[in-house]
């Protein structure tokens, strides 16, 4: 964990009781005719809950969190609590807490401590996953815990493992599945929150190319199970320092994006977690977005003092209003699924319990429809929304405009700032 421990820690402790205090409240809200469980009962839960997520900033590991989870799975599984109710505090509490950190942090301080609370709660209602699943099958919380840590503590897999294989297109953390006609793409990069660098992205390019020769009628693309960022867009460590256009038309991402754009059947985005930088722009770029209460959406070159290519753009304008892309862009402020809905970036917004269903049974209905008549009527609305017609000098003055952006100081204050783990000090030259 990357993010300064104290600072972090020291955010965390200042707001205990105002965190607890409020995800208490909106538990009780919640559970209004649910007497099984007091208030006191929820508190002292929360505080354990958060006082846990603090343990494991301090120690830089998520090992504290999955140990108490499989434990807290055990003891609640004989008491006869459902597993709704156990998760539910997970996720009030993540809730309170991403509000808290958004009201207090901003720009690249503000994504480091949420993907940090993001990995240490997804860790923990994982392992809680898993040992509710290992109690119900006849299996002890330490069997299931015992095979977590062989499996490196990888999350669960959300479909049939015999249905499934891991797939090393281009040596990229993938996994690829076919359900009847319907092709699944899991980016389950751990480590490096699904991070889009070069490798990555020429990974989903070869998965793509693969489903294509197998005739698969619509793909989704999706994070591994429990990621609580789908996202963290692109690799910043791989962009050019200066002197190159950092989003070139060769560059992996943005041949990615055309990919999904000119795939000859429907490409679903089904989003569960936070989406940043150019990971948005691949999501945008897909024909359908699915998300669920989790989700969050942010295009963050403004933090980075990258100049957005003119071909990007244009996949904003042909899915937002002009006033909303600049708010985004101009802000590099997150918006959250219930927004993204209204701003009509998301098709439809569903239980996270019901994400996965949702997803395939749409996916599922588009493959079973005229192929070629989907894939004709994809590309005659790619071909009216990406052809503008731009007078050659202006296009070259846009260009121009960029280059001056990339070869700035700023850019390489951003990128420095970036790998410093500080806010950046932009002067405009």
């Amino acid at each position: 964990m990357e993010v300064p421990v104290v600072e972090t820690s020291a955010l965390l402790a200042n707001a205990e009781d105002r965190v607890v205090d409020e995800a208490v409240a909106e538990l009780d809200q919640r559970h209004s005719r649910d007497q099984a469980t007091s208030s006191e009962t929820r508190r002292h839960h929360l505080r354990d809950l958060f006082e846990l997520v603090v343990r494991c900033v301090q120690e830089g590991d998520v090992e504290p969190i999955v140990t108490s989870s499989h434990q807290v799975a055990a003891d609640r599984f004989v008491a006869g609590f459902d597993i709704g109710e156990v998760q539910g505090e997970f996720n009030v509490l993540e809730e309170v807490l991403w509000r808290h950190v958004t009201a207090t942090l901003a720009g690249d301080q503000q994504l480091e401590v949420l993907e940090l609370l993001n990995a240490i709660l997804g860790a923990g209602r994982d392992a809680l996953a898993r040992s509710y699943v290992a109690l119900a099958g006849g299996h002890s919380a330490r069997d299931e815990q015992a095979t977590a840590k062989r499996e490196g503590g990888e999350a669960a897999k959300g479909s049939d493992s015999t249905a499934a294989e891991t797939a090393h297109f281009a040596g990229a953390a993938l996994r690829t599945e076919i359900v009847g006609r319907v092709g699944i793409v899991t980016l389950e990069d751990q480590r490096r929150r699904n991070a889009l660098s070069n490798q990555m992205a020429k990974g989903i390019v070869a998965a793509l190319e693969s489903m294509q020769e197998q005739d698969v009628r619509a793909v989704i693309l999706r994070a591994a199970t429990g990621m609580r960022v789908w996202s963290s867009g692109r690799d910043i460590t791989e962009l050019p320092r200066g002197r190159r256009d950092p989003l070139a038309y060769n560059d992996p991402l943005e041949e990615l994006i055309r990919a999904v754009r000119t795939f000859p059947a429907p490409v679903i985005a089904m989003v569960h977690g936070s989406v940043w930088g150019g990971a948005f722009d691949l999501v945008l770029s897909c024909d359908v977005i699915i998300a669920d209460e989790t989700a969050m959406f942010a295009i963050t070159p403004a933090n980075l003092g990258l100049p957005y290519n003119t071909t990007g753009l244009l996949h904003f304008l042909g899915r937002l209003p002009i006033n909303l892309i600049k708010e985004m862009f101009f802000t590099a402020e997150p918006v959250d699924a219930h927004k993204a809905k209204e701003w009509l970036v998301v098709n439809h917004l569903v239980e996270e319990s019901e994400l996965e269903r949702f997803t395939l049974e749409l996916a599922t209905t588009m493959a079973s429809k005229s192929p070629l008549a989907i894939t004709v009527i994809k590309e005659q609305l790619r071909v009216l929304n990406d052809y503008q017609p731009i007078a050659a000098q202006v296009y070259e003055r846009i260009q121009g405009l960029r280059r001056e952006a990339y070869d700035s100081r700023d850019y390489l204050e951003g990128l420095n700032a970036f790998a410093e783990k500080r806010q950046p000090v932009f002067r405009g030259t």
